[in-house]
């Protein structure tokens, strides 16, 4: 353990001064934490009083300035002989101590006293506790030390909560049944304290029927809107409209609510709620608000190749469905400006291209965009990947012998998910070409799917469907 020596300008000499420090009195802090209050005050053995600055010491010899006390702060020299109410951080040197010493000035840590260890002290338990039945939820509240933390605890079930200003409150779900509730008092320095108990009944929720309340029959919604209605507290709610499905759970009075239930159908629909706890279920006829049908089958942006191998170091490509006049937007952080980006043409169809080489800064990068239609709420979120990797060979629909050479380009390493679902990583050269050959394959069609080995790149990718002939006098095993 590292320890402070002794202030000695010249080797083998005595200190010019020696301090006597001496602290008595040390408690808690009754308001503030794991701070520790003492009385505390230092005496020049010898020299003049040029005064001194209190210090304490970490287990491994780390000294902390004590410059912050409890009636004023940052004093960089005290005067001697004052007797003074002071605060300090709980600090441990040891699993029971606080180590304090003096030194001669404010930027000099070196120990000019004797060391002085006070014992910590230790936090009280939580002076109230009570705990009542929320319909298999428990409520629990009491009182403790200011500024620490409480853990509540029922069966294999706890929480920590804030102490704040002395008063606190936890809520632990439980199963029905009598139960022990625990509270103890912790601290990241002080350890923890004795518990706290008492005892609480949690009994079964009432029977609530589940209805519906919001929207109303034959009510005319948008898109994205919330659902209302009560059930059984504590019970698993799922609202479903137009192929969109969310889940909530009923308070403990039965109220619950779905904030936010997206329909993937515009038009007369049935509502459905049903009560995944009890097994009860209600319907409602509404009607949802047109809104354009959009989606986007391709979002990548980086290196771009062509079959030729020919690159375009910063390109971008949009692409994906719709209906026809209608514009796709994207803006960067989901909000305005928006910007448009395509126009849905007579084939259903709608594209961005930025692959003209050397071309200006694309509008987008890899990473995150928002895409939108207007008429449509909702505001989509995706990630810009890597272009998946190009594969020129074989051919799609191409007749091939038992062992295949794909061949093709890409900007980094990726995967070949083969016909048996193993995965064969993939790097290629340097000019951005890769070859492999896989087989022997069994005769018949297959498909192999190309995808980049990035963890968090998973739409974008290359498929290539081919025929294996069946060649007379081979082993088909």
């Amino acid at each position: 353990m590292a320890t402070n020596n002794i202030d000695t300008p010249v080797a083998g000499q005595a200190p010019q001064i020696s301090i006597d420090l001496q602290i008595q009195h040390a408690r808690l802090a009754p308001d503030s934490g794991e701070w520790i209050d003492f009385v505390f005050s230092a005496s020049p053995l010898s020299g003049p009083d040029t005064g001194f600055m209190l210090w304490s010491e970490n287990a491994d010899g780390t000294p902390n300035r004590e410059n912050e006390g409890k009636n004023w702060g940052n004093h960089h020299t005290f005067d001697y002989w004052k007797k003074r109410l002071w605060g300090a951080q709980a600090r441990p040197h040891s699993a029971q101590t606080m180590r304090f010493f003096a030194s001669l000035d404010y930027s000099d840590e070196r120990r000019a006293s004797n060391y002085v260890d006070i014992p910590l002290p230790k936090l009280p338990p939580p002076t109230e506790l009570s705990a009542r039945d929320g319909t298999l939820k428990v409520l629990i509240t009491g009182r403790a030390h200011p500024g620490v933390s409480v853990r509540c605890s029922v069966g294999d079930r706890s929480t920590t909560v804030s102490t704040g200003d002395g008063r606190w409150q936890a809520v632990l779900e439980v199963p029905k049944g009598a139960h022990e509730v625990q509270a103890v008092v912790v601290g990241p320095a002080l350890g923890e304290s004795a518990p706290t108990r008492t005892q609480v009944v949690v009994t079964d929720p009432p029977h609530i029927p589940l209805r519906l309340q919001y929207p109303e029959e034959n009510r005319k919604i948008e898109r994205i809107t919330r659902v209302t209605g009560s059930a059984t507290p504590h019970s698993e709610i799922r609202a479903s409209l137009g192929g969109g499905t969310a889940t909530t759970k009923a308070n403990a009075g039965g109220a619950w609510e779905v904030s936010k239930l997206q329909s993937d159908q515009s038009g007369p629909l049935t509502l459905l709620v049903d009560n995944l706890t009890t097994g009860e279920i209600v319907s409602r006829a509404v009607e949802v608000e047109y809104f354009p049908q959009w989606e986007v089958t391709h979002l990548f942006a980086g290196p771009i190749f062509n079959e030729s191998g020919q690159v375009t170091r910063a390109g971008a490509v949009a692409e994906g469905r719709g209906e026809q006049g209608d514009t796709i937007q994207y803006s960067v952080r989901g909000e305005e400006p928006w910007t448009d980006l395509a126009t849905v043409g007579e084939d259903l169809r709608w594209r961005f291209e930025h692959v003209a080489p050397p071309p200006p800064p694309p509008p987008f990068r890899m990473g995150r965009l928002y895409l939108r239609c207007p008429g449509d709420p909702l505001i989509r979120d995706y990630t810009v990947e890597l272009q998946p990797p190009v594969i020129t060979s074989p051919e799609e629909g191409a007749v091939t012998g038992p062992s295949v050479e794909f061949s093709g380009f890409a900007a980094l390493k990726f995967d070949i998910e083969l016909p048996d679902g193993v995965k064969q990583r993939v790097t290629p050269d340097k000019e951005h070409a890769w070859k492999v050959v896989l087989g022997p394959l069994a005769p018949g069609i297959h498909t192999v799917i190309a995808r980049s080995a990035a963890a968090n790149h998973k739409r974008e990718h290359t498929r290539r469907t081919f025929l294996v002939e069946d060649v007379p006098g081979t082993d088909d095993t």
